[in-house]
């Protein structure tokens, strides 16, 4: 919205009555700043948005590293999600919350719009220029990794696999874990290992 859109709108909340006040207000609520914004942004104002994942993205197995980077951000207060995406994809993000001791919440709004699925937001504004994460499997293509690997993302993989997705990109370490020696003995194998 525009400033003279703002302005306009304030000056003709300030031109009525209290009467009319009273019955607006009951009818639609009091009057918000940047309404379209805040239902874009899980109720919040984007200047106080340090990272925003899609739908899609909280969606995935596995947990972007951006969020965590943010996460430890010491401008970031608090983890919001979007209340309309299923527990099962966003319980990573809840303990990540908690373990970096963010507080978050889940937001269920029939208002809300757009694909926000999850952002790290500070009390005050931050003005980060770039908000949004760029997709992990083509982040990681770029890098080299082969796709199958990459979709192994919350799954054991041989130790050569581990190596090398964390050679590649050292922040994906915590999307992955390394079959045992004991493991490897009961007969469990790496599902990317004959791939490539």
């Amino acid at each position: 919205m525009s400033k003279d859109i703002h302005t306009e709108a304030i000056g003709s909340w300030s031109n009525q009555s209290e009467l009319e006040k009273t019955i607006s207000a009951g009818l639609n609520g009091p009057p918000e700043l940047k309404r379209e914004e805040k239902n874009r942004y899980l109720g919040q104002f984007k200047e106080r948005v340090i990272k925003m994942l899609t739908k899609g993205q909280v969606s995935e197995p596995a947990i972007y590293p951006e969020i965590l980077d943010a996460l430890k951000d010491p401008r970031a207060s608090k983890l919001i999600i979007n209340g309309d995406i299923p527990e099962v994809f966003t319980l990573k993000y809840q303990k990540l919350a908690r373990q970096q001791g963010k507080h978050y919440f889940l937001v269920h709004d029939p208002a809300l719009q757009g694909k926000t699925g999850l952002i790290v937001v500070s009390k005050d504004a931050v003005e980060v220029t770039d908000i949004s994460v760029p997709d992990r499997t083509e982040r990681l293509e770029e890098l080299g990794i082969p796709q199958d690997l990459i979709l192994l993302a919350g799954k054991k993989v041989c130790q050569k696999c581990y190596n090398r997705i964390v050679q590649a990109a050292p922040e994906e370490a915590i999307n992955y874990q390394v079959i045992s020696w004991w493991e490897g003995l009961m007969g469990e194998r790496c599902p990317a290992s004959n791939a490539h």
